[in-house]
């Protein structure tokens, strides 16, 4: 079989290697295969190689054995608090396994991710990680149409193998804190529920705090932002513009609380004193602010290790111990309560 060679103007098949090396060619594809060979015949062909700066296609070495060593990485925001951890995470196991990572941003735009993943379908990817905001039917059609393993990470799913967080007992555990820190009126700042994880769930947990101390959803101030600190910011005019104030607020995120503090600061009402304040996330913003807000921590590199060793598991047809596996998450009590 003819493999491209990248040393400068120069062109070699594996027989030239094997000539130059006194072995036969069969020996060079095994070499090449991390295949069986003697230590005398593995030096010979490292030898020539190395002189002659012989680097097979990329191209040739994909259609010969069916993999790339490169898989898909699909987030929705790059520029989050979370993604860079997850990217880390993902990227320390990969690189121990020499598989390269190529990533996508569909910048929370649901047209853009599906246009990804068919991109993927085209790439010869041997995997996929998919950071999902939100799951729909279209997005199930272009996974099932990858060909590849796939993993979610970030939302729980009944389809796919997956790893999430405990989103509602964060949310619940964050309420709980508020209330029991003195809080009489609280306020909650949420994001889009069909986020089945930062959405759904985490309003889910909150509903479930309430009712533990008697209290619901309609009897509280409620609104739903953007994952920005701009959107924080005028959630929270809205609620105090309204006749009741509250005293206290659970934002979805970090970045949402990031806007509520500015907010608050413009006002002059004081945190905590007269309005307690926490988060979501412990990005570095939460040790930023001023005072530093109380937030949940999720172990974001963890959950990128885990999905990359559970798509390293599937691509190489073992069974995962575990296909769907649920992160824990730490209260971070701080200056904002």
């Amino acid at each position: 079989m003819l493999l491209a060679a990248e040393e400068i103007g120069i062109r070699m098949t594996i027989s030239e290697i094997a000539k130059l090396a006194g072995v036969s060619s069969a020996a060079v594809s095994r070499y090449l295969n991390d295949g069986s060979l003697s230590q005398e015949k593995r030096q010979r062909i490292e030898k020539v190689i190395r002189e002659t700066n012989y680097r097979p296609s990329e191209y040739a070495r994909t259609m010969r054995t069916k993999k790339s060593n490169r898989i898909g990485v699909l987030v929705p925001q790059i520029d989050s608090e979370a993604v860079p951890k997850i990217l880390s995470g993902i990227s320390e196991r990969m690189d121990q396994k020499n598989y390269h990572v190529l990533l996508m941003n569909s910048n929370l735009s649901l047209e853009k991710e599906i246009g990804i993943l068919e991109t993927f379908e085209q790439s010869q990817v041997d995997g996929l990680i998919f950071v999902a905001s939100i799951l729909t039917k279209r997005h199930e059609v272009a996974l099932a149409h990858m060909g590849v393993p796939v993993v979610i990470l970030g939302q729980k799913s009944d389809r796919y193998p997956c790893i999430y967080h405990d989103d509602e007992g964060a949310a619940c555990a964050m309420m709980t804190e508020l209330l029991k820190s003195g809080c009489r009126y609280p306020a909650y700042i949420g994001v889009d529920r069909r986020d089945k994880a930062a959405g759904q769930s985490r309003y889910q947990g909150v509903c479930r705090a309430l009712e533990t101390y008697g209290l619901h959803m309609d009897e509280i101030a409620y609104r739903e932002a953007t994952f920005s600190v701009q959107a924080g910011y005028q959630a929270m005019e809205q609620i105090l513009a309204e006749e009741k104030r509250p005293d206290g607020v659970l934002c979805a995120t970090d970045m949402i609380a990031a806007g509520v503090l500015s907010c608050l600061s413009e006002r002059k009402i004081a945190v905590p004193e007269k309005m307690k304040v926490a988060g979501m996330g412990h990005g570095a913003i939460a040790d930023l602010l001023c005072p530093r807000l109380t937030t949940v921590h999720y172990h974001y590199h963890t959950s990128g290790r885990e999905a990359a060793d559970l798509l390293l598991d599937l691509m190489r047809k073992k069974k995962p111990r575990q296909e769907a596996r649920m992160l824990e998450y730490e209260i971070i009590r701080q200056k904002t309560t």
